[in-house]
């Protein structure tokens, strides 16, 4: 085969692609039929398709051209006349992509709650795009919405909510969560920043101190935590303030961005370091409870987005080496017909389709909550598993992306060859977002400790592996039952033990408890769908990745169904 014929494969290639995520995705169908109902589905497929279409025609696209060198966002501190702006300069393919994400309608969703799916399905969607500058933009908004609506006071969700939620994007406003500083980074009770109260004006403060790693460092809002002047040291001490970026004669609120990072991944994303000097802050709930609408309301927002974003950084690095390895050939054969070829795919699709499992089970269970629908157990469920999920899911998209990597050989390192590269670029950034590995797993050891979390969570698992009926899917089931008394009693020793005995464990305990409910989730879907009639691998799917993460000892040179199980896995996206 010469040059000319090769590149015709790769063209091949290329044109292999799907010019639609939603239509490409019987499985993401499938789980929003479950959840959604049929009806439901039916009304909305239409926009999800036409959202899947334009992110993969023009969203993708537009963040291609946005990634390229020189094409990044710039500081512009000060206007031609010595004015300080603390602007940040787009490149227009910023604005390209932004403007059909925003006009989806993902945060107008939010107007009335019970759409956490339907949120869920729009943001898996873009994030197959990668971060590409509006996922955390959104991520942020969604968490100012929701502390906006629970905690704001009257004037402030009179004027600062409906901009948020505002689809147009010549005339929306996004919002920003500014938290970390310097000296504490994830302990946040070191926080040092200053509220100091306006006199005469209920409510109203001025905020100074520096904040460490601000990203949407051009958001119109600023969601800020300060501690007030003579409160309490610690987490308990912290309020929590809605800064806007400018005062209503337009002028800047004291802001003063000193430097864009220049951050590994997510680059087209500003993220900065912040002083506050003096600028207006709106008092957000009481200011004693600052932390916990931090907690609760915006960081679990952010990480239950993070991890949806994870799972779509995953499925689109299968999309990109599933099609290569069609299309791509080695020693006289395309190299999507060798064992190792198969084996990555295989272990890509299995991560796939457990993190959208677990993620949008999250994402049910917030419907639920704030419909006013759920048990307390699914509320207990939903303290852990937003944790444990946003901590397995990025560290699973990590390793999917390298895995995609693997399969486009050299070419994998080449950023101007497939969107793989950046992805992966990206996806190590949304490790660290929104809590790191430690900081996650040592909150749900807390959590489990102090409020028995983890018993509601795996009352929850039993019941979902109990509802399972389905004589093909039985042995499935029974792996999944061994494991979970296993991963309980496992988890229950590290508890037991000392503090520093539970601290060195307990990410092994999370790590099972995450795949856990992967597996779990997994299994109700396929059952689900055999109850409709539909097509579903899921039966393979499942056992490959109770193989790889619950079944201890397992071999797989001991499985004669091991080489034909990956060669049906990969029969399909």
């Amino acid at each position: 085969m010469n040059p000319t014929e090769s590149r015709q494969l790769l063209r091949d290639w290329l044109n292999s692609k799907p010019a639609n995520f939603f239509e490409a995705g019987r499985n993401l169908q499938n789980v929003l039929r479950m959840y959604l109902g049929t009806e439901r589905f039916g009304e909305l497929r239409p926009a999800l398709s036409e959202f899947g279409q334009t992110c993969a025609t023009v969203i993708d696209p537009a963040a291609v051209v946005n990634d390229r060198i020189g094409n990044h966002p710039r500081l512009v501190g000060w206007s031609e006349i010595g004015e300080r702006t603390e602007e940040i300069e787009f490149h227009p393919s910023y604005h390209a992509a932004g403007r059909p994400a925003y006009e989806s309608g993902i945060l107008a969703l939010q107007t009335e709650p019970g759409h956490a799916v339907e949120q869920a399905a729009y943001f898996f969607l873009l994030a197959h795009c990668g971060e590409m500058g509006h996922a955390c933009p959104i991520a942020c908004t969604s968490g100012m919405i929701r502390a906006l609506q629970r905690k704001g006071s009257d004037f402030l969700k009179e004027k600062y909510l409906p901009p948020l939620l505002d689809p147009d994007y010549d005339t929306h406003q996004i919002a920003a969560q500014f938290i970390t500083e310097v000296q504490g980074g994830s302990d946040v009770g070191a926080n040092a920043c200053v509220a100091t109260p306006v006199e005469g004006q209920p409510g109203v403060w001025r905020i100074s101190g520096e904040k460490w790693f601000c990203s949407v460092a051009h958001a119109d809002q600023f969601l800020v935590s300060a501690r007030p002047v003579g409160a309490v040291a610690g987490t308990k001490g912290l309020g929590v303030f809605l800064v806007p970026r400018r005062l209503d004669d337009g002028s800047v609120n004291g802001v003063h961005i000193r430097r864009l990072k220049d951050k590994f991944g997510t680059r087209t994303m500003p993220t900065a370091e912040i002083d506050f000097v003096d600028a207006i802050g709106y008092q957000i709930g009481a200011v004693d409870e600052g932390f916990k609408i931090i907690i609760e309301m915006v960081l679990n927002v952010s990480r239950w987005l993070n991890s949806v974003g994870s799972v779509a950084m995953m499925r689109r690095s299968l999309i990109e080496a599933w099609t290569f390895a069609q299309h791509r050939p080695a020693f006289g054969a395309a190299i999507f017909q060798y064992p190792l070829v198969q084996e990555a795919l295989a272990e890509i699709k299995a991560e796939v389709y457990a993190g959208m499992a677990s993620t949008f089970r999250l994402s049910h269970l917030i419907d639920r909550i704030d419909t006013g629908q759920a048990t307390k157990q699914e509320r207990g469920v939903y303290r852990l598993l937003v944790n444990i999920n946003k901590y397995w899911t990025s560290i699973a998209a990590s390793f999917a992306l390298r895995r995609a990597q693997e399969v486009f050989g050299g070419n994998g390192a080449v950023e101007s060859f497939s969107v793989v590269p950046r992805l992966y670029r990206d996806s190590v950034v949304f490790e660290s977002w929104e809590g790191s590995h430690n900081v996650l797993c040592l909150q749900v050891m807390r959590d489990s400790r102090k409020y028995r979390f983890h018993r509601d969570y795996f009352d929850y698992v039993a019941a979902q592996l109990d509802s399972v009926t389905g004589a093909e899917l039985m042995a499935l089931q029974e792996t999944c039952v061994t494991a979970m008394t296993r991963v309980q009693d496992r988890l229950e020793r590290v508890l037991g033990g000392d503090p520093d005995f539970a601290q060195t464990h307990i990410r092994r305990a999370v790590d099972e408890m995450a795949a856990l409910m992967g597996a779990a989730c997994l299994l109700a879907e396929a059952e689900w769908e055999l109850s409709q009639g539909l097509e579903t691998d899921k039966l393979d799917v499942l056992q490959f990745y109770l193989n790889r993460h619950l079944v201890p000892g397992y071999d797989p040179l001991d499985d004669p169904d091991y080489r034909p199980r990956l060669a049906r896995i990969c029969e399909s996206l």
